[in-house]
């Protein structure tokens, strides 16, 4: 089984209903497959959620009433004809009138539109004077301008990937696994999903996929930046267990305040102070990070 494919047969296999045989390939795959275990953990939530809502009360009398009165309503407003229906009507017989009905005539007048406006820029257009030497001040204003157009770029680009939905940004964070070598736009937007998407899932993901490349410092401030506003505690302990190895001077105070914060989740406490004792070790001490093997951050199966 794929990923798909059991994520398919979560519903059937919480309900019992699933195939003997299939859910037993169903839970060796969950067994070895972090994303799956995340998506099932999830789902076990939601579940938990809606068994705990209180029972529906019976709708009364009134209320139904009232619902099909509204629904009347509703039916009228559209089956009443629109406003704009004879003024549309007029405007397309104008241009049907206007404009040839067969292909070849269409495409002849779009040809001969065509020509006329190219002998039009042609005959009337000047042509563009020469262009001023570019002095130091206003190259330095150019980059500076550029910079700002691309960070903008970067936040228009974010904000288009949050309209997505939460599995379509998963599947974004997860394809940049495959990556060997990702140039720093995608570290960028990695650490962007880290800090501001919604989902727990997609920040988790975007951890594994930027713990390859933490040996850039750039990518260990952005993950320390998101820490700081992180809340919650999963994905707290998975950008410490990130960090921690690098034995980053400029994490201490971030590693402090959350050891020492009794609000702060129990683990998440203890992973800052594990942290915080790998800092204070001899510089030669300790595994080296680039080699050290990820710890299991997957949540335990329901």
């Amino acid at each position: 089984m794929n990923c798909t494919r059991v994520q398919e047969c979560f519903i059937d296999y919480q309900d019992g209903s699933l195939p003997a045989a299939e859910a037993a390939e169903l839970r060796t795959h969950l067994a070895s497959c972090p994303t799956c275990q995340r998506e099932w953990s999830a789902l076990q939530e939601i579940s938990r959620k809606l068994d705990s809502l209180p029972a529906d009360e019976e709708p009364t009398p009134r209320l139904r009433e009232q619902f099909y009165a509204m629904l009347e309503t509703h039916q009228r407003e559209a089956d009443a004809p629109s406003p704009f229906a004879l003024a549309r009507s007029r405007i397309d017989a104008f241009f049907a009138a206007l404009l040839p009905a067969q292909p070849a005539l269409q495409f002849a007048l779009a040809l001969f539109l065509l020509a006329g406006g190219l002998f039009a820029g042609a005959r009337f257009l000047a042509p563009a004077p020469a262009a001023a030497p570019v002095d130091d001040s206003a190259k330095k204003e150019l980059a500076a301008l550029r910079k700002q157009m691309d960070s903008m770029n970067r936040l228009v680009t974010y904000s288009l990937l949050q309209q997505q939905s939460t599995s379509e940004r998963l599947k974004h964070v997860l394809a940049t696994m495959d990556l060997k070598t990702p140039d720093r736009q995608v570290l960028t937007d990695l650490v962007g999903s880290l800090a501001f998407d919604p989902s727990i899932n997609v920040r988790l993901s975007a951890v594994d996929a930027l713990a390859p490349h933490a040996n850039e410092a750039f990518v260990r401030a952005g993950v320390l930046t998101a820490l700081s506003r992180e809340r919650a505690p999963l994905v707290q302990v998975a950008m410490i267990e990130l960090l921690g190895p690098y034995r980053d001077p400029s994490a201490r105070p971030v590693f402090e305040q959350l050891s020492r914060d009794d609000s702060t989740d129990k683990n998440v406490r203890e992973a800052a102070r594990r942290a915080l004792a790998a800092l204070d070790l001899p510089a030669n001490a300790g595994q080296d990070p680039a080699a050290r093997t990820q710890p299991s951050r997957n949540p335990a199966l329901s």
